[in-house]
């Protein structure tokens, strides 16, 4: 009985540890250096003000409002 194409195929290349280890350790670095490469400008495009110093910077604005709405309260309680 032959075997399909496809499991020769694997068989005599990527199941061998010689043969897959170079895949294995290849396949991340070349999808990163490559693919995700050509898919940045998108998703800087798509990131756009929701990195990290834009966020942090929107929380320091809020618990100065925050701040200043709640002293304005405490004033007014006061009185």
């Amino acid at each position: 009985m032959s075997f399909p194409f496809w499991t020769n195929v694997f068989n005599y290349t990527y199941a061998r540890g010689y043969i897959r280890i170079p895949i294995v350790l290849s396949v991340p670095i070349l999808f990163n250096k490559y693919v995700l490469y050509q898919y940045e400008p998108l998703f800087q495009k798509w990131n756009a003000g929701h990195n990290q110093r834009d966020i942090w910077d929107r929380l320091e604005i809020k618990v100065a409002n925050d701040a200043a709405v709640d002293a304005e309260e405490a004033a007014l309680a006061e009185e």
